[in-house]
């Protein structure tokens, strides 16, 4: 390893130092889901466009200019453009991977620090309506019980819980006495890099710790999730004949085992086309969840600590959106302080 970083200098060419850096200082440091964050903004997004320059080519007014390029047509999608979150991610991989470079003597000066993040007009983020919540939900109702998949869209949608959050629920981490759930693993697909590996094994589920501290969280359950959790249970016993071990997913498989993220996406996709409902996300479930959260009179740090955020910004920035009928009703119980009376109601 020493004398494979000795080979490395000011000449070397981003590509090189980036294949290096991923294997020897990121893979066996971080977690799949990370080390997949840093190969793909990398692989997919940097390299092409700055992986045949020197270390010593790449300045901040270099990296500027890609993130300028970036922002307006860095979308693999539609050559569109990308928005803050993604710029931001991009920026951090190159600043982490030439704070390396210059520890190991390859740059004089990390040039990440002075770039700045071209401003992006941020997504319009998914929150279901009412009316459609409200079917979503008589579906639910008759079916979430009997259906794992269902079981895990109503998980999603009357606790927040992220999807890879929902798939790793075990039954250790039910108390029946508490009636709680304990948040501490997640599941996700990650790709296999490894060239050699056979084919079907491209990607891998893992599971792992949730990614914070905030997010190692409890949640009491109301009593309409009680008792499904207790029909998942009783379907359990039914399919296997034998009472579920601690081990075993409450959001199980046909075999039993753990069911894949991907898996109940896409299935809530197609359950959306079949009861006709406009197309969003699984995480929009999330987002819906806090908004009518707050809106039910939940103060925004309790939904903060519901969602497992370690910071209350990221709540209100993120999850948390006033609604058009909300806002309506809003401007409607204002009044002047000089005691107006609407046309309507004079008298002549």
């Amino acid at each position: 390893m020493a004398q494979k970083a000795q080979r490395m200098n000011s000449k070397t060419t981003l590509a090189q130092w980036a294949d290096y850096w991923l294997r020897v200082y990121v893979k066996p440091n971080t977690k799949p889901g990370g080390y997949e964050n840093y190969h793909d903004n990398m692989v997919k997004h940097i390299l092409p466009k700055l992986g045949p320059l020197r270390l010593d080519q790449l300045t901040t007014a270099v990296l500027q200019e890609f993130l300028n390029r970036e922002a307006e047509h860095g979308n693999l999608r539609d050559n569109g453009p990308l928005s803050s979150k993604s710029l931001r991610n991009m920026r951090v991989v190159l600043d982490v991977c030439c704070k390396r470079a210059v520890a190991e003597g390859c740059m004089d000066a990390n040039p990440v620090p002075g770039t700045v993040i071209p401003h992006c007009r941020a997504k319009r983020v998914e929150i279901m309506t009412n009316d459609d919540q409200a079917q979503l939900e008589l579906y639910l109702r008759d079916y979430g019980a009997l259906s794992s998949l269902d079981a895990g869209i109503s998980l999603g949608l009357h606790t927040g819980l992220r999807l890879g959050e929902v798939c790793a629920l075990k039954w250790k981490h039910f108390n029946r006495r508490e009636g709680s759930l304990h948040i501490e693993d997640t599941i996700r697909r990650i790709s296999n890099y490894d060239p050699d590996a056979p084919y079907g094994s491209r990607t891998a589920l893992v599971t792992t710790s949730v990614k914070s501290d905030a997010s190692d969280r409890k949640l009491w359950l109301p009593d309409f999730l009680l008792d499904l959790l207790e029909a998942r249970r009783e379907q359990f016993v039914k399919t296997f004949c034998r009472e579920p071990l601690e081990e075993d997913y409450i959001v199980f498989s046909d075999r039993g085992g753990v069911t894949d993220p991907d898996n109940l996406s896409h299935y809530f996709s197609n359950l959306l086309k079949v009861l006709r409902l406009p197309h969003v996300k699984y995480h929009a479930l999330r987002h819906t969840f806090a908004t009518r959260a707050v809106e039910s009179g939940i103060d925004v740090a309790t939904v903060s600590g519901l969602l497992g955020h370690a910071d209350v910004t990221t709540t209100t920035h993120y999850y948390v959106h006033p609604r058009d009928e909300a806002m309506r009703r809003a401007m409607q119980s204002l009044r002047p302080v000089t005691g107006y009376q609407p046309k309507s109601s004079r008298t002549a």
